[in-house]
C-alpha cells in the first residue's frame, strides 16, 4: 500500500490514486441478499487479528534480540571465568606440588635447626680453645666457683 498523505478535503472524493495496490489485491465477494453485517465483522477482525499478529511478530523479533545480545554477554562471561578457571587451576597444581614437596621440606629445616645449634657449639669451643691457657685455667676456675 502506498503511504503518501490525503489530498486536502477540496479534492474529488471519488479519486483512488495511491489505492492501486489495495484495488489490486481487493476480493469482491457478490450477495444477493442485503449485506451481511456478521460478514463485514469477520472481515474487519481478520484485519485486526492480522495486525496483532504483526505486532505480535515484531515483539518476538525485538525479544529474539535481546536474547541474543543476552547469549553473547554471557558467552563472553563464559569465555573470561573458563581463563580465569585455568588460572586457578595452574595455581591448585603449582601448590599441590609444594605440598608434596613440605614433609621433605620440613625434615631438611629440622636438619639445618641441629646442624646449626653444632656450629654454635663448635664456635664457641673454637674461641675457648684460642684463649690463652692462662684464660682457660682462669674461666674453669670461675665457672666452678
Amino acid at each position: 500500500m502506498s503511504s503518501e498523505p490525503l489530498s486536502n478535503s477540496n479534492s474529488n472524493p471519488l479519486d483512488l490514486t495511491g489505492l492501486e495496490d489495495l484495488l489490486e489485491r481487493a476480493q469482491l465477494e457478490v450477495v444477493t441478499s442485503a449485506p451481511d453485517v456478521e460478514a463485514e465483522i469477520v472481515s474487519s477482525q481478520e484485519t485486526e487479528t492480522e495486525a496483532s499478529e504483526a505486532k505480535i511478530i515484531l515483539n518476538l523479533l525485538s525479544h529474539l534480540l535481546q536474547v541474543n545480545e543476552l547469549v553473547v554477554e554471557t558467552n563472553r562471561r563464559l569465555n573470561l571465568a573458563t581463563s580465569r578457571l585455568g588460572q586457578l587451576d595452574e595455581m591448585l597444581t603449582a601448590q599441590s606440588v609444594w605440598l608434596e614437596r613440605l614433609p621433605a621440606l620440613e625434615v631438611k629445616a629440622a636438619h639445618l635447626e641441629d646442624v646449626q645449634l653444632q656450629l654454635e657449639l663448635a664456635i664457641s669451643e673454637n674461641e675457648w680453645l684460642k684463649q690463652s691457657w692462662i684464660n682457660k685455667f682462669l674461666s674453669v676456675i670461675k665457672d666452678k666457683a
